[in-house]
């Protein structure tokens, strides 16, 4: 794996005019679904991955909107790209390097659509910053890799942090959790993880990995920080709860 450099001194640019319509944005949802594709992941993974940035995307649209905050119309606009291609390389490529190779695959594509170097280049910073700093699971797993002092670059403008808050939030939400779950099944470290909890509790794999991923969504909601964001991330919480609460008190 390619060493992955640290970079804190670029920052988004949210000035200038909007540069895409909203019905141009398919055809870059349909450029992840055709990398997904070409890089040869599985078709179920492909169908899960094309729920999760959709609902990323939506869930950036909603907190955008004017009854939220008053992100302007540039904000929301690197917003969306970011939902759409933060993901990309998640399944094909490092997990671990995701984030930085996604940014620089989604600048080179929208630069190859005519999209202005500052638009694309703010839309790769706010990818590569929805790894999480040192948090959760990528920064556990980095650390081991590189080193304890590693950490990932983060979110410096609200942009950023939306982009990441959003992604975490869907981990909470019924379609997220079954994304979680399918991404377990499709891992053998996860997988053997899962079976030696299973062994240990007296519950099926599949019990097992529901736990473990609960255990995810909980450590998400944690790391949520923007307060409208937080109240329904709170609200999804209490419903996978009451939900999963046989299993939880097992």
């Amino acid at each position: 794996m390619k060493e992955i450099v640290n970079n804190f001194e670029e920052d988004i640019r949210i000035n200038g005019p909007v540069e895409i319509r909203n019905e141009a944005l398919q055809k870059f949802r349909e450029v992840v679904e055709e990398y997904y594709v070409n890089n040869n992941v599985d078709a179920d993974l492909i169908e899960q991955l094309a729920k999760h940035n959709q609902q990323v995307e939506d869930f950036v649209r909603d907190y955008s909107g004017e009854d939220k905050e008053s992100f302007d119309v540039k904000e929301r606009e690197i917003a969306i790209l970011a939902a759409i291609f933060h993901d990309i390389t998640k399944v094909s490529g490092d997990f671990l390097d995701h984030g930085k190779d996604g940014g620089r695959i989604a600048e080179k594509i929208l630069q190859e659509n005519g999209v202005s170097f500052e638009l694309a280049h703010s839309v790769s910073l706010a990818i590569e910053r929805h790894m999480g700093g040192e948090e959760g699971y990528p920064g556990r797993m980095a650390k081991k890799e590189f080193g304890k002092k590693f950490k990932y670059p983060i979110y410096k403008t609200r942009v950023a942090q939306m982009v990441y808050e959003c992604d975490i939030l869907t981990q909470l939400t019924p379609e997220g959790f079954e994304k979680i779950l399918l991404l377990r099944e499709n891992d053998e470290e996860n997988r053997i993880e899962d079976e030696k909890v299973a062994e240990e509790k007296r519950i099926t794999r599949k019990e097992a990995s529901i736990l473990s991923a609960l255990q995810s969504a909980k450590e998400s909601l944690s790391f949520i920080k923007m307060k409208f964001i937080e109240e329904d991330a709170n609200k999804f919480w209490d419903e996978m709860q009451k939900k999963y609460r046989d299993l939880i008190e097992k």
